[in-house]
């Protein structure tokens, strides 16, 4: 587990593998894919979560006390999760919006030529 913390954190140091030509654009990126494909990928694992523990509650274990009692408190964290996962979403556009990250190329000094030195 610690290996793959540290490749992750190696990848993040260096832009060049990620493709990105330096920080400044690397955190747009980053950013980018966060609000766009993580947390609706986490929003639906959420969302599907909590429908499989509802049918869970009224469909499989309807007549089961204790198997209702697990699906009802499944789905709780479901909706836990889920309203957890749409705070993170607002805090990331947030911050994202108000830093001046979301993605608009931001205009270049007097002093940076073509190639960008």
């Amino acid at each position: 587990m610690n290996k793959v913390i540290f490749f992750s954190a190696g990848l993040l140091c260096f832009p060049f593998i990620m493709h990105a030509q330096s920080l400044q654009s690397m955190i747009p990126n980053v950013l980018t894919f966060l609000s766009s494909v993580v947390v609706p990928f986490l929003i639906g694992i959420a969302f599907l979560f909590f429908v499989a523990n509802v049918i869970r509650y009224f469909v499989i274990e309807s007549t089961a006390e204790d198997g209702r009692k697990k699906a009802k408190a499944l789905a709780i964290y479901g909706v836990a999760a889920f309203v957890i996962i749409v705070i993170f979403w607002g805090v990331v556009n947030m911050l994202v919006s108000s830093t001046g990250l979301d993605g608009v190329t931001q205009p270049k000094q007097d002093y940076v030529n073509k190639m960008g030195g």
